[in-house]
């Protein structure tokens, strides 16, 4: 199953694959910000630390909002439409 660790705080969850990476934050106890939960503001948008590959391929969408706030998708996803496909991902939240 995969594992989700969120930063600060090293919160941890294991979650069904599929699940996105707000979700995951819910299970760890973390409240994470979100705004409209459609991967249209970017409120969301977390820096992976370590496992990007473990998860789904950005969308246009999810590409253009990380664009409108300078954010290497290379580096950071938003947790609202991003889901965990296997393996482990840490991330940290915030801007």
């Amino acid at each position: 199953m995969p594992k989700v660790t969120i930063m600060p705080g090293n919160h941890t969850a294991e979650v069904p694959a599929g699940t996105t990476l707000l979700d995951a934050g819910e299970e760890a106890h973390v409240d994470m910000e979100a705004g409209c939960f459609n991967c249209s503001c970017g409120t969301c948008v977390a820096e992976i630390l370590s496992g990007m590959e473990n998860l789904e391929p950005p969308t246009d969408d999810e590409l253009n909002v990380l664009d409108q706030w300078n954010k290497d998708p290379e580096k950071y996803r938003l947790t609202c439409c991003v889901k965990i496909l296997k393996g482990e991902v840490t991330l940290t939240q915030g801007h």
